[in-house]
């Protein structure tokens, strides 16, 4: 008799899972949920004295985000250079998914 092998969420398999470990990180939803509210282009040191985060690591989860197609980074032709952060159209889709997520932890933290 063949053991019963169950099928993984298509989240927890290679390409879901590389988007679900992003997720995961430390400071992403943040972000995330400020350039989702935040509605225009934003520029790196504005996201950084908002959220209190490192520069570093507002750097790393940036890249990560442009890499995966969530953030757009447009660079202007100035000195100094000026650099504005805001989300894609697949960016913009993944608003709704947080504003679920922590509505149901505010919901549920007890």
């Amino acid at each position: 008799m063949q053991p019963v092998v169950e099928e993984q969420p298509i989240c927890l398999q290679s390409a879901g899972k590389n988007i679900v470990d992003l997720l995961g990180k430390s400071h992403v939803l943040e972000v995330l949920y400020f350039l989702f509210n935040h509605g225009k282009p934003v520029r790196f040191n504005e996201l950084k004295r908002k959220l209190s985060i490192t520069a570093t690591t507002l750097s790393r989860r940036l890249e990560e985000f442009v890499d995966r197609g969530l953030v757009i980074r447009k660079v202007f032709a100035e000195v100094p250079a000026r650099v504005e952060y805001s989300l894609s159209k697949k960016g913009e889709s993944l608003g709704p998914v947080l504003r679920h997520l922590f509505k149901w932890v505010e919901n549920n933290n007890s």
